[in-house]
């Protein structure tokens, strides 16, 4: 499986969640639209815009605050 210490930094979303051993979770959570599910995966494979992220994946307009 994944290495937690190994530099995410350059690695696509797919190579990051494959080096995490995070890719089954990760389809999952997407397959069955679970915002919840995603944010803490998305947070661990250090993704900056999580909620932006996350909003594209379930093709869904941004939030408004």
């Amino acid at each position: 499986m994944g290495d937690a210490d190994e530099p995410l930094a350059g690695m696509t979303v797919n190579e990051r969640l494959y080096a995490r051993g995070l890719f089954d979770r990760f389809d999952a959570a997407r397959v069955s639209q679970d915002r919840e599910a995603l944010a803490p995966i998305l947070i661990e494979i250090e993704i900056s815009d999580v909620e932006g992220t996350i909003d594209r994946l379930l093709d869904r307009p941004p939030s408004t605050n």
